[in-house]
């Protein structure tokens, strides 16, 4: 199915909503799994003292929400953008 050059907006902004949509699925189970294995007590006192680092979950987890948001920012303007040009 090929789309005329005019609708091509149209394929970019449903590309990005699945994209987007898989990082914001990404994104919860990383943070669901980041918020059980987040070190607490004395491991926690470890971490803050710096005698033991956190799982590498915990350390990437905001990184991987800041991904999700961008993405759904993006998805969002690329849908705005399909509207404003029907």
């Amino acid at each position: 199915m090929s789309l005329p050059p005019e609708k091509k907006h149209v394929r970019v902004a449903k590309r990005a909503e699945d994209i987007s949509m898989t990082f914001g699925i990404i994104s919860t189970l990383v943070s669901i799994v980041a918020s059980q294995l987040e070190p607490s007590g004395l491991s926690a006192l470890a971490v803050f003292m710096g005698f033991s680092d956190p799982p590498l979950i915990v350390t990437l987890a905001p990184i991987i929400v800041n991904v999700a948001t961008a993405t759904a920012v993006f998805s969002g303007a690329c849908f705005v953008y399909a509207k404003w040009k029907g």
